[in-house]
């Protein structure tokens, strides 16, 4: 009887090899994101104690979005962008493929609709679940409320507008649809798609955000692929926080915080008038544009052709690839790190010490 050979070919000993190391790579730079998350905690809790005494409230929001923002997307950008090679002067042309304009940038751009009325659809049906297994008082609190977006005025609005539409978009798709993407790209299409967006939805650290996000993140992740770029999917990421960032502008306006939080169109204002009728304008079309976009996206979805791993990685199957990433000490370490920041354990604890210290 012939003797049957189950050995791997050398080339997929060796692409197996390498995709450990990319694992622990990616995995680490997770747990790295992570813990400059509890750095931020530590650093704003630090900050307010001791200015909340001797500066304005608008001028103290405004240096925590700075630091949120330096914290959770600068450094995290900057330290990838060594560990992942992108930094020197022979990498240079590895940042400039990453941001090429590709020939079907319009083409890519104009899927915006789509990945905005999926994510937004996502989002509404978690609102609903959410408020099913949630009491009303909870749900309230958990949500973005009007007042949490009225917090630091409309100078804290208007740098809030900036830090959605231009730093977020700008690093946080240079961490997953750029660095973590392109990593595992040439391990399986479908592999980097799915892993660079589950962890884009996981960053944003609460649970309301996390599975809209993650669903823009894959869709987002499906543009890059296709277009070898980011440039089209930071595009459609800064459009896609723009209605966000002009809702909160609205909502900063005396009218609109009137109406909102009273109800009394009597005591606006005539001259205030305009930005209420502009915002419920506006909060239409937007529910207009969720569902007209959420269409386009099942029409895209239906479009989609499969994308295959290479060749090589025939016989290895998704879900070994995936317990290779998941089973490294740096991954464990950051599950567990997850965990903590969605309940809100650790970053609870610091904030009470320092109310009492």
């Amino acid at each position: 009887m012939q003797e049957v050979n189950n050995a791997a070919m050398p080339a997929e000993d060796e692409m197996l090899s390498d995709y450990k190391k990319t694992a622990l790579l990616v995995s680490t730079y997770v747990m790295v994101i992570f813990v400059l998350r509890y750095i931020a905690v530590l650093v704003i809790n630090l900050f307010v104690t001791s200015v909340q005494d001797t500066m304005d409230y608008q001028t103290m929001y405004i240096i925590q979005l700075s630091l949120s923002g330096m914290f959770l997307q600068v450094l995290p950008s900057v330290v990838g962008a060594f560990m992942f090679g992108y930094v020197g002067k022979k990498n240079r042309g590895r940042l400039k493929r990453l941001y090429s304009i590709p020939k079907s940038n319009t083409r890519a751009i104009g899927n915006f609709s789509a990945v905005y009325g999926l994510a937004q659809m996502v989002n509404v049906i978690t609102i609903i679940v959410t408020y099913l297994f949630t009491s009303h008082a909870d749900l309230t609190r958990k949500l973005n409320t009007a007042k949490e977006m009225q917090q630091g005025g409309m100078a804290g609005a208007l740098f809030m507008f900036f830090m959605l539409v231009v730093i977020a978009p700008v690093f946080e798709e240079f961490m997953f649809r750029g660095m973590i993407l392109h990593a595992l790209k040439p391990y399986g299409n479908g592999l980097s798609i799915f892993v660079s967006g589950i962890l884009f939805g996981i960053f944003h650290g609460n649970f309301q955000q996390c599975f809209y996000t993650a669903a823009a993140g894959i869709a987002l992740g499906y543009i890059a692929n296709v277009t070898g770029s980011i440039f089209p999917t930071t595009v459609i990421h800064a459009i896609m926080n723009s209605i966000g960032g002009v809702m909160i502008l609205l909502m900063n306006t005396s009218g609109v915080q009137e109406y909102i939080m009273n109800g009394n169109e009597n005591a606006i204002p005539d001259s205030e008038m305009i930005w209420v009728a502009l915002y419920g304008i506006f909060m239409v079309s937007v529910l207009i544009f969720i569902f007209v976009g959420f269409a386009a996206a099942i029409m895209k979805i239906r479009q989609i052709k499969r994308y295959r791993a290479p060749k090589v990685w025939g016989e290895v199957k998704n879900g070994r690839k995936v317990s290779i990433l998941l089973l490294s000490v740096p991954a464990v370490i950051s599950i567990i790190m997850i965990i903590d920041v969605y309940g809100n354990f650790t970053s609870s604890l610091i904030k009470n010490l320092f109310e009492k210290g």
